[in-house]
């Protein structure tokens, strides 16, 4: 009986790494891209409040904060923006690449 159940465990462990092997294909300009936004939607917004609160709006904070999350919406939009087009790009490349391998 233990014998069955190492077969039965080992053919698991195989199926459940190839199936996460082939989840985890990710295109490296695609994390090139979440690490700039990521990067962006962290400096951005705090740099366009310490440079609108005393430059811009005279040290009022709260027009410095509106400032910031409009900035930080902005870049969201951005990201939106980035991923729409590079999965219209792959969908467009998908059917290219069916027709080349028949």
């Amino acid at each position: 009986m233990s014998s069955s159940g190492s077969v039965s465990s080992a053919s698991f462990q195989k199926s459940a790494s190839s199936s996460s092997s082939s989840s985890t294909n990710i295109a490296p300009g695609t994390l090139a891209k979440l690490a700039f936004f990521t990067i962006a939607m962290i400096v951005f917004p705090i740099g366009t409040y310490f440079l609108t609160i005393d430059n811009y709006f005279g040290g009022n904070a709260t027009y410095a904060g509106i400032s910031a999350a409009i900035v930080a919406n902005l870049v969201l939009f951005a990201y939106v923006i980035a991923a729409v087009l590079e999965d219209s790009q792959a969908s467009q490349r998908s059917p290219v690449n069916a027709k080349k391998q028949q």
